[in-house]
């Protein structure tokens, strides 16, 4: 069945002809197919494994972009690449050569968009709603060339850092749910961390890359800073208590660990950086392991009635921490780095604390 699609613009870019349209989601899986390496288990798109190239679909992603076009009914959405294969042929209006129409005789190939477009087809076939899809149509590629631009659209894409996407959803309601689940308060009281004169970490928390003065990008601070926050006695205290608590608490561990710390003073230097580190500590696999340990020692230290915190109780623990772990970069955890090892020693500081 042939369909036609209306209000097309026609462009051409050293001897490329493109179009540019829209859609209709209630008819995009009948018009398009993703040439595929292997057929997924379920999808809401055509796929054909001959000639593929890309891999198949996933449905989590699918209905995740629906979910996001729920919430976001106004969102304004990149535009689905297509290769034409031959089969789209451009009827241009009678004033104008460059606006037309593009009749479908059989299907194009989706380059870049799958689980976008798949979005849109699970919105229509689920909740009933149609939406225009905007695409980009490339006419007349030969398959090496249509692969190419698989390749370059996908390998030359560069997502924006996560913590600058956190830090750009503070305070932005339309931004809500979108990107990583890490609430939006802990990122305040992470760049607090990275703002605030007392901070051991003041000027060492990167909102974009971490440059060889930075120890932590905010997002990997907040989401710890989260999870050190976790206990039921935290539940009624404010932001701004919380940033003063966690402050104390590094505080607290530099004035127990001076020898650690001294490795803040390769930051930024030539030939030196984080790479030279002795110790562990100021890496993400050591601010892990106090984040989660901190969990118990703050929680247990602070009395919710009063908002009140007993630091000799806190200053207690760590210190007796001090000298019974090994922050060696070549040392006893020296195998144990980041998110799998920060909980390995998490637990051993557990076994210490037990013991007191």
């Amino acid at each position: 069945m042939k369909i036609a699609i209306e209000k097309v613009i026609k462009k051409e870019r050293d001897g490329r002809v493109y179009f540019f349209g829209s859609i209709r989601s209630s008819y995009a899986r009948n018009v398009t197919f993703v040439p595929v390496v292997e057929l997924s288990p379920k999808t809401k798109l055509v796929e054909l494994l001959e000639d593929g190239y890309q891999r198949p679909g996933s449905m989590p992603r699918m209905n995740k972009f629906r979910d996001f076009l729920r919430t976001h009914p106004h969102s304004l959405v990149p535009p689905v690449i297509l290769s034409g294969r031959g089969g789209w042929v451009f009827e241009p209006s009678q004033g104008d050569t460059e606006i037309g129409r593009l009749i479908v005789n059989k299907p194009a190939a989706i380059i870049d968009g799958q689980h976008r477009l798949g979005g849109y087809v699970s919105l229509y076939e689920t909740d009933g709603v149609e939406k225009d899809v905007d695409f980009l149509l490339i006419d007349n590629l030969d398959l090496q060339a249509e692969k190419a631009e698989f390749v370059i659209v996908n390998d030359t894409q560069q997502g924006v850092p996560k913590s600058l996407s956190l830090y750009n959803k503070l305070d932005n309601p339309d931004l809500e749910g979108i990107g990583s689940k890490v609430d939006s308060d802990f990122v305040r009281v992470a760049w607090t961390l990275a703002t605030r004169d007392d901070s051991p970490f003041v000027g060492m928390i990167a909102r974009v890359k971490v440059g060889p003065e930075h120890l932590f990008a905010l997002h990997s601070v907040a989401q710890y800073i989260e999870k050190m926050f976790s206990h039921g006695a935290f539940a009624d205290t404010s932001l701004e208590d919380k940033a003063t608590i966690a402050i104390r608490y590094w505080q607290i561990i530099q004035d127990c660990h001076p020898k650690q710390f001294d490795d803040l003073g390769k930051l930024g230097v030539r030939g030196q950086g984080r790479r030279a580190f002795e110790f562990k500590l100021l890496e993400l696999t050591g601010f892990i392991a106090w984040s989660q340990i901190g969990t118990q020692i703050l929680g247990g230290a602070f009395r919710a009635l009063t908002q009140e915190m007993d630091w000799d109780a806190v200053e207690d623990s760590v210190r007796h921490l001090a000298d019974k772990i090994d922050w060696r970069k070549n040392g006893q955890y020296q195998h144990a780095t980041g998110m799998v090892g920060g909980p390995i020693i998490r637990k051993d500081m557990e076994t210490v604390l037990s013991r007191l």
